[in-house]
C-alpha cells in the first residue's frame, strides 16, 4: 500500500476517533472552543491528502476529492450524533466544506506554480 493511501486511512481513523469521544470527555481548553476552525483545519488536511493521492489517478481529482470529503464529513456528523453528549451540526459540515475547498484551491495554485 502506498504511503499516501496509508495516510488517508490513518487520518480518516483519527477523525472517527475524535468523533467517538463522548461530549463530557472533550477537554474544555481554548483550542477546543474554536470548534469550526478545528473542522476547517481537519478537512483541509484530509482534502490535501485525498487530492495528493487522486491527482494522477483520476481525470477529475478536484471533484472527486470534494465528493469523497463531503460524503465522509456528512457520514461522520451522522455518526457523531450517536455518541453520548455529542450532536451533529450543519455548521460543522459547512466548516468541513470550507476546509476541503481551501485544500483544492491551494493544490491548484501550487500545481500551476510548479507546472505539475
Amino acid at each position: 500500500m502506498k504511503i499516501k493511501n496509508f495516510l488517508i486511512i490513518l487520518f480518516s481513523l483519527l477523525i472517527i476517533v475524535g468523533s467517538s469521544i463522548p461530549g463530557n470527555n472533550i477537554p474544555s481548553n481554548y483550542f477546543f472552543k474554536l470548534d469550526k476552525l478545528l473542522h476547517i483545519l481537519e478537512y483541509f488536511i484530509f482534502g490535501s491528502l485525498l487530492i495528493t493521492s487522486l491527482y494522477n489517478k483520476s481525470i477529475y481529482p478536484y471533484y472527486l476529492t470534494f465528493f469523497i470529503g463531503l460524503v465522509f464529513g456528512v457520514i461522520d456528523e451522522i455518526y457523531q450524533s450517536t455518541v453520548f453528549g455529542r450532536f451533529s451540526s450543519i455548521y460543522d459540515v459547512i466548516a468541513n466544506i470550507i476546509g476541503l475547498i481551501l485544500s483544492i484551491i491551494l493544490y491548484r495554485k501550487l500545481s500551476k506554480i510548479m507546472n505539475v
